[in-house]
C-alpha cells in the first residue's frame, strides 16, 4: 500500500490516465476529485463489497420447494408474533 501525503490543490497519478486530486480538507474528512476514463468504473469501497455480496447471495441456488415453504411462513407471520412466540 503507497500512503501520500497531498495538500488541498495538489494531485496524484494512478496509472497513465487516472488523476486523483485533493479538492478540501475539513477535520478529519478529505474532498477529492477523480479524473477517469468513463470505463474505469469508481465505487466506494463499501458500495463494491455490497455489490459483491449482493451478487454472491443471487447465485445461491435454492430448491422451488424450500422457496414456498420460507414464503407460506413470511406469509403466516403477523406483526409482533415472533417476539409472543417465545
Amino acid at each position: 500500500m503507497l500512503i501520500l501525503r497531498r495538500k488541498a490543490g495538489e494531485s496524484f497519478l494512478v496509472g497513465s490516465d487516472i488523476k486523483v486530486t485533493v479538492i478540501a480538507t475539513k477535520d478529519k474528512e478529505v474532498q477529492i476529485a477523480i479524473d477517469a476514463p468513463k470505463e474505469v468504473p469508481v465505487l466506494r469501497a463499501e458500495l463494491a463489497y455490497a455489490m459483491k455480496a449482493n451478487q454472491e447471495a443471487a447465485q445461491e441456488q435454492s430448491l422451488p420447494q424450500e422457496l414456498m415453504e420460507a414464503f407460506s411462513l413470511f406469509a403466516q407471520e403477523k406483526p409482533g408474533q415472533e417476539d409472543s412466540d417465545k
